[in-house]
């Protein structure tokens, strides 16, 4: 096998694409496969024989399931140059590629526009939190734990609570008088098997009843502006769907919901009044 031509960084990147793909019980063929490309493709980047492009490295992130979050900050922090740390400032400078270059790429790439917004919402999301000295911790499960639903995990006031983190479908926003509508998508990526109270488990992408504390809707497909809407989970509608029992259906939550701008029951403008009101519940 010819040896890798990357190093630094980049080359402990590909050791955790490879790490990542075994962990799922993949092959290549079977990621190649997942990726509507050649086997050869996936080969070739493992072995080091070609680097990933932008939109290659987050489709293939995407389908290992690995978080992003985690594989750019080990980007961005730096690679090493004929023995010596080169600070790297900005992911452009790693990749090579203008500000313009990569705006004209996500532009191109819907999917990958609405991937990146998902994530930076979710950074936008803990910087909210954080503000507020009540919030002790901040954490995320592992991605990789279907099990445990939630994009963040916080201590407030001694308590732990889960948030969801869910964006605006771009295609259902509209404006009517005085205020914004849209909805947003709340449910899993994948099917996964859930447990009911009965004992019964679902094959299913929908969302428990009591699986989270808080749905954190971004509404920045609105106006272009960062803003968050807030729901306590028992407040979300339930599913509708006729191919579930009225006993399943109570307890999984419905996979599209309404969002407004102002907010209007169940959701709330401010996260912190949401917390005291479960605090309280406590």
């Amino acid at each position: 096998m010819p040896k890798s031509v990357f190093t630094g960084r980049y080359a402990i990147l590909l050791e955790q694409l490879i790490a990542a793909r075994k962990a799922r019980g993949l092959s290549q063929s079977a990621t190649a496969a997942e990726l509507s490309r050649p086997q050869s493709f996936v080969s070739k980047y493992e072995r080091g024989e070609r680097r990933l492009d932008v939109v290659e490295l987050l489709e293939v992130a995407a389908v290992l399931d690995v978080d992003m979050e985690a594989m750019l900050r080990l980007l961005r922090g730096g690679r090493r140059v004929s023995g010596k740390r080169r600070k790297t400032q900005t992911i452009l400078d790693l990749w090579e590629i203008t500000a313009a270059e990569l705006t004209g790429i996500v532009d191109a790439n819907p999917s990958l526009r609405g991937m990146m917004l998902g994530y930076v919402a979710e950074a936008k999301l803990t910087r909210l939190l954080e503000r507020n000295p009540q919030v002790s911790k901040t954490m995320k499960y592992d991605d990789h734990d279907r099990s445990r639903k939630g994009d963040r995990v916080i201590l407030y006031r001694g308590h732990e609570f889960i948030i969801e983190s869910k964006s605006l479908q771009s295609n259902t926003v509209r404006r009517e008088t005085g205020r914004w509508e849209g909805k947003a998508q709340v449910d899993a990526s994948d099917k996964r098997p859930v447990t009911l109270s009965d004992g019964s488990t679902l094959d299913t992408t929908c969302l428990l009843v009591g699986e989270f504390d808080i749905l954190a809707v971004n509404l920045f497909a609105f106006e272009g502006i960062w803003r968050f809407v807030f729901a306590k989970n028992g407040e979300l509608p339930t599913s509708k769907y006729r191919g579930y029992t009225p006993q399943q259906r109570e307890q999984l939550l419905g996979t599209l919901v309404s969002v407004s701008w102002p907010p209007k029951p169940p959701f709330h403008a401010d996260v912190f009044d949401v917390l005291e009101e479960l605090v309280r519940e406590r």
